[in-house]
């Protein structure tokens, strides 16, 4: 569902900011001449919106409690002129997720082959090693 607003006007739900004591609305209009601030009265969230979007003005709804400095570093960051760099920066974080999980499977790989040749040293009257050990 597409949420259209208008700069500086009420909408259903919404209650425009247009001054704020740490100018913010103010600064966000200097990173996108387009942007204006709304106040979300069911979430009680602020939200960015563009008024240049064609499918709706909802840019994204701020994860801060409070409209300060934070919104404005948070716009800043995942301004569609860093799109290649976020883009990057989540290749990133991905890369190193599935090394921490391969590292972990191969941990666990080792730690279950010590305990299977453990028990085969230990056993000298068996070739075999219980499903116990086999299974996780």
């Amino acid at each position: 569902m597409a949420v259209y607003c208008r700069e500086g006007e009420f909408a259903p739900g919404r209650i425009p900011v247009t001054s704020h004591v740490l100018n913010i609305p103010a600064r966000l209009k200097a990173i996108n001449p387009n942007w204006f601030v709304m106040l979300n009265t069911r979430t009680q969230r602020f939200e960015i919106h563009d008024a240049a979007q064609p499918e709706g003005t909802l840019c994204c709804a701020l994860p801060f409690d409070a409209l300060d400095a934070r919104a404005v570093e948070y716009a800043r960051c995942y301004h569609v002129s860093r799109l290649r760099e976020t883009a990057r920066e989540i290749d990133e974080y991905n890369e190193r997720l599935a090394e921490a999980a391969q590292r972990d499977h191969l941990a666990r790989a080792a730690d279950r082959t010590r305990e299977a040749l453990t028990y085969l040293r230990r056993r000298t009257d068996t070739d075999t090693i219980p499903k116990e050990l086999m299974t996780s």
